[in-house]
């Protein structure tokens, strides 16, 4: 077929200062790197909700496995492969994720090869270096999902790429299968790869524009796209049905903006603030202009990483998928954003002697570990980075769970991560989008049933719009806490009757407009544990201005607080300010009582106080002040 052009042969650098040895032994070196950074604290953090569907998938049957992807967002070939490492390796976190980090390090070794034969084993290593230390790159190294995996089929179908083209256009069958049978494996990952594809066939168009312009190399080229499709086809018309249905971000965006969060994800991760992340992205950002300067007789390998960089971040917005939960799909674009970099930090650097050219490089690779490294402290301790805790959410229901209670699953999807760490019975997930009859019918004999409802609160946004399961619990429950394990809430609920009328009636007025017109208590005598089931009866007595939080205590002979609650009226869901002169609220608190709580008598309180400053209302009965809080009942602790 003849030589391919100069432009895409491996670029001979004669005044490296890496000899082949030594550049096996600093890529060894660079391995044992990203090793450590990928397998440090991989199981520190709970798997949360997508973890946890890849963990409940790959414990099926190979025919069940290939149903779940079909109901799910994601083709098979992840889950497939997991299903067989798990076999192997086990099912715990530590070694589900294992098969990311296995994953990382490849995409590490195929940077390296694409850089040592587009531009030189320098520029290979130094970019295998910021893939090693790459925030973004090592948060998806340590997560059971298939990105790991997306960007390594990435690298390593671009690098057999470029090898074919070295090689005088596919004349080598073994690579060129290879080639084939990657590209399918990455279609198989996910559905971000045809953009690789795209790419690769820019690249390909560069290459033969190039070249003679050979037809028949085209044919070739053709025809390896046919393979590909084929080895696909089983599995398109499924892909075609997921990918059409997929809603848009539908999110309006300052371009500029968006652009700079591409940048900062790419740099640093999601674990850094922008603001904390300004000299990283200054410093990238003209690493990236230098490196896209070609140099002499490197505009072949320029102009392929730029097509590999730019073209899935284009597409991103061209198909309206630019919002922050999916910008983890630009994933496959680092290698080529690492070896521009790397490229960067080389071509400034062409001292005429080796020990300048090595001192400066090695002091610009030191300023990106430095830059690099606030993310990566986030990313290993920052709770506020953390997955979702499921681990710790079944562990605190599982130490507080009696005979008589129940879990709900607000968000339906919650179910394969919670059963992971949560194998019990008594599991009920919420209907999806449900409307106010479905919602009845689904928690009505939940409440008939059980005691106690643990509810897990994720994605309501989503999957609750108009938030009906956790409205019909504030008016049929008694919520007793409210916790946050990253972003899923947990709401325990204490399940009593429901009195509309005072049992106990009172007329005290809690500042100028808000009256209490009684309470009821369901019951005087508990154990330690229980949810003491309080109802209190207000009334509007004119516009309310400001928003009040209702707090319910519990308090000792000495007026020690021993257990409380303290919310908006409604559960937050009926605040003060949107009450009308007239209106009454049966408002319903579950006060829990600790489990170490001793026996004896205790006291009932209730105050209201302004959400933005903490001042409590002063609080009259029949014309007298009482102080900022009232006394409602004692109660006997047994």
């Amino acid at each position: 077929m003849g030589p391919a052009p100069a432009a895409a042969k491996t670029v001979k650098q004669p005044s490296s200062r890496f000899t082949f040895h030594a550049s096996r032994l600093t890529l060894i070196a660079i391995l044992l790197c990203a090793f450590f950074l990928r397998l440090y604290r991989l199981d520190a953090q709970s798997f949360w909700n997508d973890e946890g569907n890849s963990a409940r998938i790959a414990e099926r049957s190979l025919d069940l496995v290939v149903e779940g992807a079909a109901g799910d967002i994601h083709p098979p070939g992840y889950y497939l492969l997991l299903h067989y490492w798990r076999a192997l390796c086990g099912q715990s976190e530590f070694a589900l994720r294992f098969l990311s980090v296995a994953a990382g390090l490849a995409t590490v070794v195929f940077t390296y090869l694409l850089g040592r034969h587009l531009f030189g084993a320098a520029t290979g290593l130094m970019a295998a270096f910021l893939g090693a230390i790459s925030p973004f790159a090592i948060y998806y190294s340590q997560e059971a999902r298939m990105y790991a995996l997306l960007v390594a089929l990435s690298a390593a179908s671009t690098y057999l790429l470029v090898r074919l083209l070295q090689k005088s256009g596919f004349s080598e069958k073994t690579r060129f299968l290879a080639y084939v049978l990657t590209c399918a494996a990455g279609l198989y990952t996910h559905y971000a790869f045809p953009f690789v594809l795209l790419v690769h066939n820019l690249i390909f168009g560069l290459w033969w524009l190039a070249t003679a312009r050979r037809w028949r190399w085209v044919a070739v080229w053709a025809g390896a796209q046919v393979l590909i499709v084929a080895l696909y086809l089983p599995w398109l018309p499924i892909a075609l049905r997921s990918v059409t249905g997929w809603s848009p971000a539908g999110q309006g965006y300052d371009l500029g903006q968006a652009l700079l969060d591409v940048l900062h994800i790419l740099i640093v991760g999601n674990t850094l603030p922008l603001k904390d992340a300004t000299a990283a992205l200054v410093g990238a950002g003209l690493l990236l202009l230098a490196g896209l300067w070609p140099g002499k007789g490197r505009w072949f390998g320029v102009a392929s990483l730029a097509f590999y960089l730019l073209l899935p971040i284009l597409l991103i917005f061209a198909f309206d998928l630019y919002k922050p939960a999916w910008l983890k799909f630009l994933i496959v674009v680092l290698p080529p954003f690492h070896l521009l970099l790397a490229h960067g930090i080389e071509n400034p650097t062409q001292f005429p002697t080796r020990n300048s050219q090595f001192a400066i490089r090695t002091l610009l690779l030191a300023s990106c570990c430095l830059l690099l490294a606030p993310s990566l402290h986030n990313l290993y301790f920052n709770p506020a980075y953390g997955r979702d805790d499921y681990r710790q959410i079944a562990a605190d229901i599982a130490a507080a769970v009696r005979p008589g209670d129940a879990v709900i699953l607000d968000a339906p999807n919650q179910w394969e991560v919670f059963t992971y760490y949560y194998p019990a019975q008594d599991i009920y997930p919420a209907p999806y989008h449900p409307d106010p009859g479905a919602t009845d019918e689904f928690l009505a004999p939940l409440v008939g049933q059980y005691r106690r409802l643990f509810v897990l609160y994720w994605g309501d946004a989503e999957s609750d719009p108009q938030r009906l399961v956790e409205t019909w619990l504030a008016g049929h429950a008694y919520k007793s806490s409210d916790r946050w394990y990253g972003r899923v809430r947990l709401a325990t609920y204490g399940v009593a009757a429901l009195p509309e009328e005072p049992a106990v009636a009172l007329d005290a007025r809690f500042g100028d407009d808000i009256r209490l017109r009684g309470y009821a208590l369901i019951g005087d005598r508990f154990a330690p544990g229980d949810i003491l089931p309080v109802t209190l009866f207000w009334e509007a007595q004119a516009t309310v201005a400001e928003r009040y939080k209702v707090t319910v205590q519990l308090l000792d002979g000495g007026g020690r607080l021993l257990a409380q609650i303290d919310t908006e009226p409604g559960d937050g869901l009926s605040p003060t300010d949107t009450w009308q002169p007239g209106q009454t609220l049966a408002d319903r608190y579950g006060l829990a009582l600790p489990d170490d709580l001793p026996p004896g008598r205790y006291a009932i309180v209730a105050a209201m106080y302004r959400v933005s400053g903490g001042e409590r209302l002063p609080v009259v009965v029949g014309g007298a002040l009482v102080g900022n809080h009232l006394t409602l009942k004692s109660v006997e602790i047994e």
